[in-house]
């Protein structure tokens, strides 16, 4: 009897689909990057209640999602298509900081017509954010400056002793006049002019993946501009509800607005060229 003996490399055995999230344990507001690997078409599924936005990286795939702030759940289901088991993220409590502000009574309180307004800037960044387009992004996100942090994500903010809001962004300290940067390469979507907002760039990553800046002046970009992580997007000023000269980021990802000091730590891959189906 003659025994063969028949080496199998790992080449040779078709890779297990997988799925991995991160972080496992979120607050509310957190944006979670979920990676699939072992598969060749693009997956689909869902993070609790959002449609995943995936795109191809050169280990499998990736796509991002948000915890929702308000009404979090405890815990988070992310469900793939054709892959089992399913991931639970167990969505831990946090107490966001409560801050008191001081501002002109007309941005405490607007008038009805300044009201509408607002509904309306709003809507036009909502607008703005909300995309299909290809990832454009490389490398990893950056903030848009390095001052200390002046407010951070999820803050209750309580307006004169009055109304109270919710902060949807970072605040890093600034001087006026200082240069404004794009946290990644995109597409400028929105150049508004906001009441509460003040000057508004909105700029698409792709992916799902947005970014907004808020209260600026001197804006140099206009909407259908391609963008490099870094270029100037305007500059430092008073423009809109601000106590104070700073840089306001927010971050867009399917789902709403996330932790822009969480996700610029989220390990997102350069998506691959061409991009599959």
């Amino acid at each position: 009897m003659v025994l063969l003996a028949i080496a199998v490399t790992t080449a040779d055995v078709a890779a297990e689909p997988s799925l991995r999230v991160s972080p496992k344990k979120p607050k509310p507001g957190d944006p979670i990057l979920v990676m699939v690997d072992g598969v060749d078409a693009r997956p689909k599924g869902t993070g609790g209640k959002v449609p995943l936005v995936f795109f191809p990286v050169k280990r499998g795939w990736q796509a991002v999602f948000a915890v929702p702030l308000d009404d979090a759940p405890a815990e988070l289901r992310v469900t793939i298509d054709g892959i089992a088991p399913y991931e639970t993220l167990a969505v831990r409590t946090h107490q966001f900081p409560e801050e008191q502000v001081t501002v002109p009574p007309e941005m405490a309180e607007p008038p009805a017509d300044k009201r509408k307004q607002i509904d309306a800037d709003n809507a036009a960044v909502i607008a703005a954010v909300r995309n299909s387009a290809q990832p454009m992004f490389r490398g990893a996100f950056r903030l848009p400056g390095a001052g200390p942090r002046t407010s951070v994500f999820g803050a209750w903010r309580t307006l004169n002793g009055g109304y109270r809001s919710r902060h949807l962004g970072l605040d890093l300290a600034a001087r006026k006049g200082a240069p404004v940067r794009s946290i990644q390469r995109g597409k400028v979507a929105l150049v508004h002019d906001g009441f509460l907002m003040g000057g508004t760039v909105v700029i698409v990553h792709g992916g799902g993946i947005a970014s907004t800046y808020f209260h600026l002046a001197d804006i140099p970009v206009k909407v259908g501009d391609d963008v490099d992580r870094g270029a100037v997007i305007g500059k430092v000023s008073l423009t809109g509800r601000t106590t104070g000269p700073h840089i306001h980021l927010g971050v867009w990802v399917p789902g709403g607005f996330v932790d822009p000091a969480v996700f610029v730590k989220l390990p997102i891959a350069t998506p691959r060229e061409p991009l599959p189906p």
